[in-house]
């Protein structure tokens, strides 16, 4: 362990100035937004006044109270200390600190939860381990900032069923500048999916989503054989904007929904969803993650090799090899 690294046992104090923007609103309604990675959304904010964790202007804040543009708002971070992981939970994860940082890349396994309740997601075993972990891992999660936060944070999300890299800050500056860079699309994430049915060359899919413009874009590396769908092919996937389940929704979109994929199969109406390859879980892997250069430092990549799941299929070995071989020239 690094006896040079300074140990911040407490959650920094989070503040916020309202902006005129949110003059006279209640604080329940001006709250969503100013503290985005600690609290993500209406219902959270609306728990943290509950809960007695919110001040303006020094004083306890209720639901109803409005605001004025100047008014500090506080937030004050739950203090209590996480529970150990249930059972069954991994005892290791796969990470990468970059030097000098105060976020990590952290490889999240297929079917964990990135966050949420209960104790089996990232979230909440990164928590542990940095407050019960090895030595190693307690001071691979300490801050060097003094603005630490009391426990790691995930900046982004990947779903229940996607493995890959997923960013997680360990001070506030961190947190805040990296969340600025993944709201204005300077994030480059790379990622592999298996579809069923066959396409060739490059594509995009442009379908809104949420009400919301949506980008996705795709190129094919190979199509082979696969049991139950036929014919299945590997893309190399790249989503330019963030939203939930994109890649999933645009490949049913396309017609060629992720191999594993039973919430969003491809179906015209009055069919019955098609018979899926299935006990292998869904094909798709955040496999590269890169965060540009900002307050939060220099810019940072991390990236893997394609799960094993993909890797047993031998046409899809085949395919990476030849990818592999091809950077590597």
């Amino acid at each position: 362990m690094d006896p040079e690294r300074p140990k911040h046992p407490e959650f920094a104090r989070v503040a916020a100035k309202i902006a005129s923007d949110r003059h006279g609103l209640r604080i329940q309604d001006a709250l969503p937004g100013l503290f985005p990675t600690l609290l993500p959304s209406r219902k959270s904010c609306k728990k943290a006044i509950e809960r007695g964790r919110v001040e303006l202007n020094g004083m306890p804040a209720t639901t109803a109270r409005k605001v004025q543009t100047g008014d500090e708002v506080v937030y004050l971070p739950d203090a209590t200390l996480p529970r150990p992981p249930g059972a069954g939970s991994p005892s290791t994860l796969k990470w990468s600190r970059p030097p000098g940082a105060d976020h990590l890349f952290v490889w999240k396994p297929a079917g964990m939860a990135t966050s949420g309740n209960g104790r089996m997601h990232l979230a909440a075993l990164l928590a542990h381990f940095a407050h019960a972990g090895t030595p190693d891992q307690m001071d691979t999660l300490r801050a060097l900032e003094p603005d630490a936060m009391r426990w790691p944070q995930p900046v982004h999300r990947l779903d229940r069923g996607t493995s890959g890299w997923v960013c997680v800050a360990l001070s506030l500056k961190a947190a805040h500048s990296i969340s600025n860079a993944f709201a204005a699309r300077n994030v480059r994430k790379s990622y592999l999916a298996l579809v069923s049915g066959t396409l060739i060359g490059t594509g995009e899919c442009k379908q809104p989503l949420e009400g919301k413009p949506a980008l996705t874009t795709w190129r094919a590396m190979a199509s082979g054989p696969l049991p139950v769908h036929g014919t299945a092919t590997l893309l190399e996937v790249t989503p330019t904007t963030g939203r939930t389940h994109q890649i999933r929704k645009h490949c049913a979109h396309l017609g060629h929904p992720i191999v594993g994929d039973d919430l969003y199969p491809s179906l015209e109406p009055g069919e019955q969803p098609a018979l899926r390859y299935s006990g292998h879980g869904l094909f798709l892997s955040a496999v590269s993650l890169e965060i540009p250069q900002g307050d939060h430092g220099t810019s940072s990549l991390a990236s893997a090799k394609a799960p094993k799941k993909f890797q047993r299929i031998a046409w899809i070995r085949k395919a990476l090899e030849q990818r592999q071989a091809t950077e590597a020239s």
